[in-house]
């Protein structure tokens, strides 16, 4: 078979199979090392690690970061997704962040730009929005198949209570954007959940989800131990564990996550943060 005929059939089976999930477009792309490893409960985390969970999460920052991370589901180099995250203050009590995502192929991909402005409404509530734009473009095998854009949006809140407690929630894609001449709506999320962090790194989560495939429980734990933090979790819809580690090194942050599943190869996650 003349190779240009097996691209173009790899690339409509791609496209298939896509089309197939094509309300789960882009529902991958908020990696976050430590919130994946605590069984994702990212919409109760904060720092630059959180600001594609919970939009709200990058309040109350002093200083910029930078932060580059990597997710390898189910084992396989075609279906990997990188990120890169940039967060700095921008006065008052306003910090913005910036970060790209890219998954996919030469055949089939996604990027997604989202810009994020969170701030503090009182030393205990804090408030986010984040515009994405998100793009997905399919080749041919000699080049550009098709492509298609739109713009979505990301909301969050997080109020802590008693110095020790936070409860949070975010909304993904609220206002219900579509993709495409077909006009597909990307993947629209609810998250709420509670966090206890008695000591500083000795947190505990509990969180839910709702999305087109229904509701989902996660439940996660960190362990301080040093410079080395522990995290573990699970979550329901289907019943995974998760696990990880995170060390600090000169100011730079090194984190890796491993999510299991009931049929599939492990998913694999690692990032590095930097604070400036």
């Amino acid at each position: 078979m003349p190779m240009r005929n097996l691209a173009r059939k790899t690339a409509l089976v791609a496209l298939t199979l896509f089309s197939l999930k094509a309300h789960a477009a882009f529902e991958e792309l908020q990696i976050g090392v430590s919130s994946q490893a605590m069984g994702g409960t990212g919409v109760v985390a904060t720092g630059l690690g959180s600001v594609m969970w919970n939009p709200a999460g990058i309040s109350g920052g002093e200083y910029g970061e930078v932060g580059l991370e990597s997710r390898l589901p189910f084992s396989k180099l075609d279906f990997a997704t990188h990120g890169l995250d940039v967060s700095h203050p921008l006065g008052g009590s306003v910090m913005g962040a910036a970060s790209l995502r890219y998954f996919g192929s030469d055949l089939y991909s996604e990027q997604v730009l989202a810009l994020t402005a969170a701030a503090l409404l009182s030393k205990d509530m804090s408030v986010g929005i984040q515009p994405l734009i998100c793009r997905a473009q399919i080749a041919d095998g000699v080049g550009s198949y098709g492509s298609a854009t739109t713009v979505a949006w990301n909301l969050g809140f997080q109020v802590r209570m008693y110095s020790r407690w936070m409860l949070a929630a975010s909304v993904r894609n609220p206002f219900q954007a579509r993709l495409g001449e077909s006009s597909d709506y990307l993947q629209r999320r609810m998250d709420a959940g509670l966090s206890y962090e008695p000591q500083t790194g000795l947190c505990s989560r509990v969180t839910v989800s709702r999305d087109f495939g229904g509701t989902r429980v996660h439940v996660g734990q960190s362990l301080p131990l040093g410079p080395l933090s522990l995290m573990a979790g699970v979550q329901s819809n289907p019943t995974t564990a998760t696990g990880g580690l995170g060390v600090t090194v000169s100011g730079i942050r090194f984190e890796y996550a491993v999510q299991s599943h009931p049929e599939l190869d492990l998913t694999h996650q690692a990032g590095v943060t930097y604070g400036f």
